[in-house]
């Protein structure tokens, strides 16, 4: 019986990248929280980890879909650039994607609303 999702074949070849910017990501994060003086807390470190694991795998999936061909390397470098930057890079870009689609919601106003 055939693949019925045509995206199928495209997210199995991509696995192997993803899976490898979400290791270099969190491992370069990891190393980042390791190399601060005093023990790390277990639980805020491996979630830390894991956030800018995904930031990176984001980072190169976005890049990948911008750049018909992208260097190797350059996904690799951008995985561990975003893995020392941690998980805030997410919110930065997600603002950055949402100005460049028009889906940026107005700024809310501040201060006490009007009656």
């Amino acid at each position: 019986m055939p693949d019925p999702s045509p995206l199928a074949p495209t997210l199995r070849d991509l696995l192997p990248l993803l899976l490898l910017s979400f290791s270099a990501g969190s491992l370069t994060q990891l190393t980042r929280l390791l190399a601060r003086p005093g023990p790390p807390r277990l639980r805020p470190t491996l979630a830390l980890a894991a956030a800018a694991g995904i930031a990176a795998l984001t980072v190169t999936a976005l890049t990948r879909a911008a750049l018909p061909h992208p260097d190797p390397a350059l996904l690799l470098a951008l995985a561990c650039v975003t893995g020392w930057s941690g998980p805030g890079i997410l919110a930065r870009l997600g603002g950055l994607v949402e100005r460049q689609l028009g889906l940026r919601a107005p700024a809310a106003p501040t201060g006490r609303p009007q009656d």
